[in-house]
């Protein structure tokens, strides 16, 4: 306008300059109000320069009026530019602050693809989003998959790259892929038509670093959210992705070995501790799901046929689903794959993934075929189990699904070292289990011929009512070498506890020698002590060794209450009355009976409802957990006040209470109550 003015010289037309400017460092408004006052001040120069409305003054008004409109349109351009701009950096910067949290913590590939895409959903706003790894036969196979279509989807869970899909041609071509809408995926894609439910556009991102490609990554919008400008955003969060994925694997990889060289330790410490056909089976599943497996199997050969005898999940309630239908599709031995082919082969099996081949050529039905896609399995890992004679005797078979993971190399020769471990128990669980039903029979024998030894005594003998408890301390047989007897004598009642030194069936031959002769020797007239001499006499030839000795108490109660007791070698019995007093009988004790016994009389008198309890040591020794002697005498007062016919067990409760485990020494149990009437 200075140079209008002052030279002269009319150069209204350049005046839209100062629109121009404006429009590459403001927003449209100050543009228009520049543009406005240039167009204002270019019809003023017209006025001062004398030509307002001539042709030279109307070209230069109509030069400035289109530099204005040219301003306008590029400050517009430029605003909505920069709005998309902020956007994207805003989306950009979301999206990473979400993943890096995110991603962190993962260590699987499958983390990694299920918290980006469960962002992708978030904060970008998508309709689906999937992620496919492409897998070295070029099929193209889901990892993760978030806004699925229905059951359609299915049928995209793997997608060869040799296929016309838009997912296998961006694969095969490498090439970013942007469909704006559901008119342009299906007039590219006529396949697709019905498929989508709504209208969306769709982006198809090749994931590859150099001359390899990992995958694929596919997502959709709603139609016109992303356009062409953002479409570098994109291929920049795939490229995220792909880095992601790689150190993924890498993470795997050094969780794996470690995993295994754990697992390994643990399995072989672990499976040696039981004996028990069911708690070895528990543990393998233990063991192995779902640090290494996200289901595990175990088959074992029967009558030609593979039986599943374990099943486990990563997830209880889905464990007790697949466990109820364990029968309902066997495993076909004809099958050119899978555990049939190992047993037949003896050889491991590996699958990084899962072709459908093997799936259709091991299902047992169409039925059975459609329960397996749907389990989503990614990879599998079959290894025989090898019996100590060479052969194979099942399959232990473990499966990768949700967890997205995949088996290798590695993996199959650490599972053949854990089935070794595996097939070693299991045999020694079934030679123990067949040991054990052997073993039964012999128990049967013996406590029948435990019980035909120790009968128990009737509930009453003249005016003695009587109760007895057997309790062995041999967990494997009921037999030992304590014993009792009750015998009718002449005039009285003669009782017997006893306890042969020594275990099992030499303790048990000695004890009925020792009841025979206290039978006839208590028959015959002649006080306890006489019946004492007589049964050391008898016995002495009948002792294993020399060495060998029996302790007894025997006592003889008259029909008045009136009683006689003489001790070889054994603890006395106690007087219990019906006040709850407890009274030790005082003897002079001789020794054992089979080593010269000249015993003592010792005498005392019951009363009414007075009640004598005579047993062997194993009362008086039993212990704590801490290695104390258990005070028995505390329990003894109950004894003499409890109904009698269920004293004795009250005794024998409160007494494995106190010691808190079984006991660990043979228990007699003899218990007279004097009731005359």
């Amino acid at each position: 306008m200075a140079v209008d003015l002052v030279l002269g010289r009319q150069i209204n037309g350049a005046y839209a300059g100062a629109a121009v400017l404006t429009a590459i460092n403001a927003d449209v408004r100050r543009t228009a109000s520049v543009a406005g006052l240039a167009l204002l001040a270019s019809v003023a120069s017209g006025t001062w320069n004398d030509n307002l409305g001539e042709r030279d003054w109307a070209i230069r008004f109509a030069t400035c009026v289109l530099i204005c409109a040219l301003a306008l349109i590029a400050a517009d351009a430029n605003h909505r530019r920069s709005e998309r701009l902020a956007r994207t950096t805003a989306l950009a910067q979301r999206m990473l602050d979400a993943l890096a949290v995110e991603l962190t913590g993962a260590r699987t590939v499958k983390e990694v693809t299920d918290g980006f895409l469960g962002h992708a959903m978030g904060t970008l706003g998508a309709t689906s989003a999937m992620v496919l790894s492409l897998d070295a036969d070029g099929v193209l196979r889901t990892l993760s998959w978030h806004g699925r279509a229905g059951d359609g989807a299915d049928h995209y869970q793997e997608v060869p790259v040799s296929s016309d899909l838009p997912g296998a041609v961006a694969t095969r071509q490498r090439t970013d892929m942007h469909f704006r809408s559901l008119t342009e995926i299906v007039a590219a894609f006529p396949d697709l038509a019905g498929y989508y439910p709504s209208d969306r556009s769709l982006h198809l991102l090749p994931l590859h670093r150099e001359d390899t490609t990992y995958g694929l990554l596919a997502i959709t919008f709603p139609p016109d959210l992303f356009t062409p400008h953002e479409d570098g955003f994109l291929h920049s969060l795939a490229g995220a992705l792909t880095s992601a994925m790689r150190r993924a694997v890498e993470l795997q990889d050094q969780d794996g070995a470690t995993q295994r060289t754990v697992l390994l330790a643990e399995a072989s410490m672990s499976l040696s501790r039981s004996l028990d056909m069911d708690t070895t089976l528990a543990e393998v599943g233990r063991l192995l799901v779902p640090r290494f497996a996200d289901w595990c199997s175990l088959q074992l050969l029967n009558d030609g046929r593979l039986e599943t005898v374990a099943l486990q999940h990563r997830d209880p309630a889905t464990t007790e689903w697949a466990r109820s239908l364990m029968g309902a599709f066997p495993t076909r031995m004809d099958a050119p794959h899978g555990a049939a082919n190992v047993v037949r082969s003896g050889q491991s099996e590996i699958y990084p993934y899962i072709p459908s081949e093997v799936m259709e050529a091991t299902a047992a039905s169409a039925e059975h075929l459609a329960l397996v896609r749907r389990l989503g399995l990614t990879s599998a890992l079959i290894v025989p189990l090898t019996g100590r004679d060479g052969g194979v005797v099942g399959t232990l078979t473990l499966i990768h699904a949700e967890s997205g993971r995949r088996y290798s190399d590695e993996d199959g020769a650490f599972l053949e070292a854990v089935a070794d471990r595996v097939a070693v128990a299991l045999d020694t669980a079934v030679t123990f289990e067949h040991q054990s039903e052997r073993l039964a029979g012999v128990i049967l024998v013996a406590e029948a011929a435990q019980r035909a030894i120790l009968a128990p005594p009737p509930a009453r003998v003249g005016p003695v009512a009587l109760s007895a408890r057997y309790l062995s301390a041999a967990r494997e047989a009921q037999i030992g070498g304590d014993l009792y007897e009750v015998v009718r004598g002449p005039s009285s009642v003669r009782l017997l506890v006893g306890d042969v030194r020594g275990k099992g069936l030499s303790a048990v031959r000695t004890a009925t020698v020792v009841l025979g002769e206290f039978r006839a020797a208590a028959a015959n007239n002649g006080d306890v002590a006489h019946v004492a001499r007589e049964i050391d006499r008898r016995i002495v030839p009948y002792l294993p060794d020399a060495e060998d000795f029996v302790t007894a108490i025997l006592v003889d109660i008259e029909s008045d209450g009136r009683f006689d007791v003489v001790s070889c070698g054994h603890p006395a019995p106690v007087l219990l009355s019906t006040s709850g007093d407890v009274d030790p009988v005082e003897l002079d004790h001789s020794p054992p009976l089979g080593l010269g016994v000249d015993p003592v009389i010792g005498r005392g008198k019951l009363a009414d409802g007075d009640r004598l309890l005579l047993f062997t040591d194993g009362l008086i020794e039993a212990r704590t957990p801490t290695g104390a002697f258990v005070d028995s005498a505390l329990f003894l007062p109950s004894v003499g006040q409890a109904e009698f016919h269920t004293a004795l067990d009250g005794l024998l409760a409160s007494l494995k209470q106190a010691a808190g485990h079984a006991l660990d020494d043979d228990l007699a149990l003899l218990l007279a109550c004097y009731d005359p009437h």
